[in-house]
Parts: structure tokens; C-alpha cells; sequence
């Protein structure tokens, strides 16, 4: 019964939504459901129109949204840089964010055979990261070259570098008139920028390991 409530709740919300747009299709629904809480209008034209509010709010929700949303253009971005379009890797996340119930969907999403949350990392990854809250291995190895992609990442390296010594240019410079919000952003920046640091120079590390190999 309750979820039979909710369900004509947010059908009688989504009638009225698209009302201005389709109003014989949706008049003609509105008047099959029916009529819940305070809700009187005799028909869908003169029935009160959906306001924003906190009911329909949820920013937990909508940064693991975002989260998984930047998840998947990464790997995907990943697999185009390095693989085929058909290609279907291993995928590795490493991140402190609960995602174990998203599992499936980010598998159909990046096209991977098997994605794994915070497991132990083999050689031959190629890696993305998603700020500071998630590092994405592509598994690449034997299809690609670890010494092109060493060097790669090497200029990537120093790309990232320059904009740390902006970014810490930048906080130096910072006075009493500079508003918090910003000095709380240009630090949030400096600290991706350094994990970042991180996660290339262990991406350099286990690529020339496979060539010593």
C-alpha cells in the first residue's frame, strides 16, 4: 500500500510536469489516478504546479551520482587512449567511496568484463583518476608499449607539476582579502594535484617493472 502511495504520488508529479506539453495525453491519466492527500482539483489544467523544495533534494545521492558519472567517463577515456572500441579490460577501482552496489552498472557502462573495488593492483595498468576520491586502473598489459607509455606519463608528470607550483604560487599570494571559500578551493586543488603526483609516479613504477620483465 505504501509503495502503491508513493508510486500515484510521483505519477500525479509527473503529470503535472509534462502537462503544458502533452495535456490531452496527461489529462486523460490524471483523471484515472487517484486523488491523494489534499489534493482536490477536479482536473490536471487547474491542479497546482510542482514546487522545488527539500523533499526533492538528496546531495548524498547526487554525489554518487556525479561519482560514478566521473568513474565511468575516466575508464572510458582510458580504454580510448590505449584499446579498441570492442576491447572489454579488467577494470580496478581504488577509492574510499561505498560503490560496491553500483558494481554491475559500471561494468555495462565502461564495457568491462570485471571491475574490481579496491583489490590489489596488477602490473600493466594504465590509470585515470577522479579527483582525489578515486583512482580507475584499466588493465593494459601486452596491449600496449610500457616504454611509449612511460614516457607518456612522464609528460603528463610535468604538466601536472606546473600547475602545482601555480596552484602553490597562487596560495602564497593569498591575503586577508581573499574570501575562505576560495583559499578552501585553491587547497582542495593543490591537494588532487599532489595525489595525482602519486598516481603517475606509481603508474611510471609498475610499467617499468613489466620492462624489466
Amino acid at each position: 500500500a505504501v509503495v502503491s502511495t508513493q508510486s500515484g504520488h510521483y505519477a500525479g508529479v509527473g503529470l503535472r510536469l509534462i502537462h503544458p506539453f502533452m495535456p490531452f495525453i496527461s489529462e486523460e491519466l490524471w483523471q484515472r489516478l487517484p486523488r491523494l492527500g489534499t489534493e482536490t482539483a477536479p482536473s490536471l489544467v487547474v491542479a497546482s504546479y510542482p514546487r522545488t523544495g527539500a523533499l526533492w533534494l538528496d546531495t548524498q545521492l547526487e554525489s554518487r551520482v556525479n561519482l560514478v558519472k566521473d568513474i565511468v567517463h575516466t575508464a572510458r577515456s582510458v580504454k580510448d587512449t590505449y584499446l579498441e572500441s570492442k576491447a572489454k579490460p579488467e577494470v580496478f577501482l581504488s577509492t574510499s567511496e561505498s560503490l560496491s552496489d553500483l558494481i554491475a552498472v559500471m561494468e555495462d557502462l565502461i564495457g568491462s568484463t570485471k571491475l574490481h573495488l579496491n583489490e590489489s593492483i596488477p602490473l600493466g595498468t594504465a590509470v585515470g583518476t577522479v579527483g582525489n576520491r578515486c583512482e580507475v586502473h584499466v588493465l593494459v598489459k601486452g596491449l600496449v608499449d610500457p616504454v611509449q607509455e612511460i614516457n607518456r606519463l612522464q609528460t603528463k608528470r610535468e604538466g601536472v607539476e606546473k600547475f602545482v607550483q601555480q596552484t602553490k604560487e597562487t596560495i602564497d599570494k593569498h591575503t586577508d582579502k581573499v574570501p575562505e571559500h576560495v583559499r578552501q578551493a585553491n587547497c582542495n586543488k593543490l591537494s588532487s594535484l599532489q595525489d595525482e603526483l602519486v598516481t603517475i609516479d606509481t603508474a611510471i613504477a609498475n610499467f617499468r617493472k613489466l620492462t624489466d620483465n
